[in-house]
């Protein structure tokens, strides 16, 4: 159902944090007229009043689980980043022992550069979209290139240190590729994001409740914790992965990693 919820929302695109501003601002007008302006004020409001201390149990809540969120965030960049640097350094490996060998070389070469074209084309477009379907894009033109690259390892033209660099670098491809597209699909998720949507909404509701008996300072520090959280979504929401947001990992390094082979 969450999941449902989700794709009607486009959450995955559009990102968290309109549809968290929507549910905050409902929340904290319904707890608002609640509180002080329904049939069951007057039963909050004769109360024994509530110590300000109680405000910070759910706040402090959601600080440490949206500080967990940004550690997950930023150790997701760092591992996709590095997959990223290997599997261009692995490309890079490839071409240049394609350019030791004859013919079988040249197949070689031909057959990296159709998996690097099918990942800067196909399947990279489908990471930073979130289009599951398509997240295996580059399967078949790996597949070539294992092939290739088997074929090239078994015959006795390849001395055993270029063999065994050849394996080594199609290895290093298919673990980074791996480990990329996992990173690329499995960003913060809605689970997690509706976590922190609950304490926020406990936040909310902790300060009607200390503030029942002063309706001004009651509104202005929902306004605040609104603006607060809804800075804390927002930041989270547009950095979900590795290949989105102010710091996404560029296609650039894989891009490169081909460049110094184009007139050779």
């Amino acid at each position: 159902m969450i999941e449902l919820f989700g794709r009607f929302l486009n959450l995955q695109e559009r990102g968290y944090g309109p549809v968290s501003f929507v549910i905050l601002v409902i929340i904290a007008l319904a707890t608002y007229w609640l509180f002080s302006k329904s049939k069951a004020s007057p039963w909050f409001t004769n109360s024994e009043e509530v110590l300000p201390p109680f405000l910070a149990v759910p706040a402090i809540l959601f600080a440490m689980l949206a500080a967990a969120l940004a550690t997950d965030v930023w150790q997701k960049h760092t591992a996709a980043k590095d997959a990223v640097i290997h599997e261009a350094s692995a490309i890079r490996s490839m071409m240049h022992i394609s350019k030791q060998l004859g013919e079988q070389g040249v197949q070689l070469e031909k057959s990296t550069r159709e998996y690097i074209n099918a990942v800067i084309n196909q399947e990279w477009p489908a990471m930073v979209s979130y289009d599951h379907g398509h997240k295996e894009a580059a399967f078949n033109a790996l597949q070539s290139l294992d092939s290739t690259a088997s074929n090239i390892g078994n015959t006795d033209q390849l001395s055993r240190f270029n063999a065994q660099r050849l394996q080594t670098a199609l290895e290093t491809i298919q673990v980074s590729r791996l480990q990329r597209i996992s990173l690329a699909h499995d960003s913060i998720s809605i689970a997690k994001w509706a976590s922190a949507m609950v304490l926020a909404v406990l936040t909310l509701v902790s300060i009607a409740v200390v503030h029942v008996k002063r309706p001004r300072a009651m509104v202005i520090s929902m306004v605040i914790t609104i603006l607060c959280v809804m800075a804390t979504i927002q930041v989270l929401s547009r950095n979900r992965s590795p290949f989105l947001g102010t710091a996404a990992i560029s296609n650039t390094i894989l891009i490169e990693s081909v460049k110094p082979f184009d007139n050779k």
